[in-house]
């Protein structure tokens, strides 16, 4: 499944190592990591590290990004590794 993280960009949730929230961050990683960054007219929010090693930024909150990669945005629809599931309602 693509997450959409804003900015017309999408990353495959199965790359996605970690989000972090660059709002609440300490400021050294915070500094570090925006350097990594594309420079953007508005404030990132969030920073996705990809299993490549890569950084994307979002001005999206990292709570709506974490939301996407773990929602079933059409029923009946299964976008998640089954062990990534908290709870299902869906039987396999």
């Amino acid at each position: 499944m693509l997450i959409h993280i804003g900015q017309n960009e999408f990353v495959d949730f199965k790359k996605c190592e970690m989000i972090i929230n660059l709002l609440t961050v300490d400021e050294e990683t915070r500094k570090r990591v925006i350097q990594l960054l594309p420079e953007i007219e508005h404030e990132y929010r969030a920073a996705i590290r990809t299993t490549d090693g890569k950084w994307l930024g979002s001005t999206l909150s990292p709570e709506a990004l974490a939301q996407r990669g773990i929602c079933h945005p059409f029923q009946h629809t299964c976008y998640l590794k089954p062990e990534w599931k908290m709870t299902s309602q869906y039987r396999y």
